[in-house]
């Protein structure tokens, strides 16, 4: 169980796309990328990142052990999402998570 969880929507166009873009900018980074249905994961050894598209836009969440972790890998997705479109600050509202994943973003979307 991981100590530090929180989720994010972000609505964008050709959601799929998108991911697929944080992921290849993120790559460097973590140990591996999985795919699970629709999902990609991000795995960073101590902390993992799940990012699920939708019709909507795109959903994030980041689980970590470690608070330092946690907010690096925050920082470097939504940096990775600005170096590919326009997104303004307020378009991330990371909301504190636990349990199923995307859960607590479900109310919020």
């Amino acid at each position: 169980m991981y100590k530090h969880v929180a989720e994010a929507f972000v609505s964008v166009l050709c959601a799929e796309c998108v991911a697929e873009k944080v992921c290849a900018r993120s790559s460097e980074l973590c140990r591996s990328i999985g795919v699970t249905g629709a999902d990609k994961l991000l795995d960073f050894g101590d902390a993992r990142a799940i990012l699920r598209p939708t019709d909507e836009g795109l959903l994030f969440r980041v689980e970590a052990h470690n608070v330092i972790t946690f907010y690096g890998i925050r920082t470097l997705l939504q940096g990775s999402l600005s170096a590919i479109m326009t997104v303004y600050e307020e378009a991330f509202e990371w909301l504190p998570a636990s349990g199923v994943p995307f859960g607590a973003i479900r109310g919020h979307v």
